[in-house]
């Protein structure tokens, strides 16, 4: 039978396998597209920073910020934090210290390393993780001292420092959120 079946296919003059059909070859158009969508998917947060919106009720997003590489989130720094107002290098190549009209960067190999926010008005803890785009935090995860309260290793943050209107104050006037420096 299986003799049979084997004559069958040979005398039908049809080939034994399928023809290989050569794909069509992609457009210079199609080209360009992929190379540009490559080059987006290799940069860190770019697809992050081409969809982010601001969340409703936030001054300026300091979570946001500071976990963007400066030269893609360019534009949305500067819708937050205001115009550029100065560029200093900082010594022992730390990198730049960036100040805008509502606050100051650094940034180490174009990747932003801290922020530094003045709030509009003092407020409590509460209201000042929540203006800065921060989720809220049990009071036990704070470390106070006489003129700052401290958060330490929290939301990708090595630390997160809020500065009191005066010492033993619970209100907040400023806000320093450091990550760690990445070398290379």
């Amino acid at each position: 039978m299986t003799c049979l079946l084997l004559l069958l296919a040979a005398c039908s003059g049809e080939p034994a396998a399928p023809a290989l059909v050569e794909p069509p070859r992609p457009t210079a158009e199609q080209i360009e597209k992929k190379r540009k969508l490559s080059e987006i998917k290799s940069r860190p947060n770019t697809a992050a920073a081409l969809i982010y919106q601001k969340p409703e009720g936030v001054y300026v997003d300091a979570r946001y910020l500071g976990l963007q590489n400066y030269s893609i989130a360019r534009g949305e720094i500067e819708s937050q934090l205001g115009a550029l107002v100065e560029e200093t290098d900082l010594p022992d190549g730390q990198g730049q210290s960036i100040r805008f009209e509502r606050g100051a960067l650094r940034v180490y190999n174009d990747r932003i390393y801290q922020v530094d926010v003045p709030l509009p008005e003092p407020l409590r803890r509460d209201q000042a993780l929540a203006t800065l785009g921060f989720p809220p935090l049990s009071t036990a995860s704070w470390t106070a001292f006489s003129g700052e309260y401290r958060l330490l290793n929290v939301w990708g943050f090595r630390r997160v420092i809020f500065e009191r209107k005066e010492p033993k104050s619970e209100d907040i006037v400023r806000v320093q959120a450091w990550r760690p420096v990445e070398a290379g």
